[in-house]
C-alpha cells in the first residue's frame, strides 16, 4: 500500500511540475488546476515548486542538456505521464474543456463563414488563458500602466478604458495571435469572470454576437478595427460591458 501511495505521489509531482512548464494540453492543464484549488497540500506543492524553480531560474544560468541526455529524460517524462490516471472528476473536467475546444471547428462548419475562424482563434485563446497561472502577461488594473506596454509588441495599441466603477475592472493585458499575428488582448472581471477584449487591425465582415459550449461572444467595428470580447458571463452583462467599453472616452 505504502508503494501505491507513494506512486500517486510521485505522479503528482510531476503532473504539477508539467503543469507549471506548461507542458500540458488544455484539457489535462484543466483538471490539474482544478485540482490543485481543491486540495490544499496539492496547492501547497505548486507553491514550493514554484519558489523552487524561482531560486533556480535566479542563481543559476539555464544550460542546454546534451542530446543524448534530453532524449532519455523526454522519454522517461512521458512513460510516467502515461502512467496517470485522471479521477473521474478530472476526466470530467477534461472531457469538458475538449469539447469546448473541439466544437469551434463545428461552428466554423456550421456558420460557413471566414470570420469564424478568427472567432474559433480567439476562443482558443481566451480558453488557455484560463488554465494558464494568470490569464494577462502584464497584471495591472492601471490603464496607463497597460496600454504602454503594448508598444514595440502590436501594430496598434487598443483602446484601454477604467470599467472598473461600473463593475468591470481592469485586469490587464496579454498578447494572443491572430492569423499568425501577434494582437493586444485586455482582460476585464466581472465577479469571478474573466472577459477576454481582443483589438486586431483588420475589419471582419460585420458585427456578430453568438453562444459556443457556455462563452458569449461578441464582435464589432470601431476606429478600423476589430474587436471581439469573449466570456461565460451572461449574455446581457456582456453587452452592458461592450456597450461601455465602446463609449467615447
Amino acid at each position: 500500500m505504502a508503494g501505491s501511495t507513494d506512486g500517486n505521489r510521485d505522479s503528482s509531482d510531476l503532473l504539477v511540475h508539467a503543469y507549471l512548464d506548461g507542458e500540458l494540453d488544455v484539457a489535462n492543464g484543466v483538471a490539474i488546476k482544478q485540482r490543485i484549488d481543491s486540495d490544499p497540500a496539492m496547492a501547497k506543492q505548486a507553491a514550493d515548486i514554484q519558489a523552487l524553480k524561482e531560486v533556480l531560474r535566479a542563481n543559476f544560468p539555464t544550460e542546454a542538456l546534451p542530446p543524448h541526455l534530453k532524449a532519455r529524460v523526454d522519454r522517461l517524462h512521458r512513460k510516467s505521464l502515461n502512467a496517470y490516471r485522471p479521477t473521474w472528476g478530472a476526466m470530467a473536467a477534461a472531457v469538458l474543456v475538449t469539447l469546448a475546444l473541439s466544437s469551434t471547428s463545428t461552428w466554423i462548419v456550421q456558420k460557413g463563414i471566414t470570420s469564424s475562424s478568427q472567432t474559433s482563434e480567439l476562443l482558443d485563446g481566451h480558453l488557455r488563458s484560463l488554465v494558464a497561472q494568470q490569464a494577462t502577461d502584464v497584471a495591472s488594473s492601471d490603464r496607463h500602466t497597460v496600454k504602454p506596454w503594448f508598444n514595440g509588441k502590436v501594430a496598434q495599441s487598443p483602446r484601454v478604458k477604467d470599467l472598473s466603477e461600473a463593475g468591470f475592472p481592469l485586469v490587464g493585458g496579454r498578447i494572443d495571435v491572430l492569423n499568425r499575428v501577434a494582437v493586444p488582448t485586455l482582460v476585464y472581471n466581472r465577479r469571478r469572470h474573466v472577459i477576454s477584449v481582443t483589438a486586431a487591425p483588420m475589419v471582419a465582415a460585420g458585427p456578430i454576437e453568438d453562444a459556443i459550449h457556455g462563452f458569449n461572444v461578441l464582435r464589432w467595428v470601431a476606429d478600423g478595427m476589430s474587436y471581439w470580447a469573449i466570456s461565460d458571463l451572461n449574455a446581457a452583462e456582456l453587452r452592458e460591458f461592450a456597450r461601455l467599453y465602446r463609449e467615447p472616452p
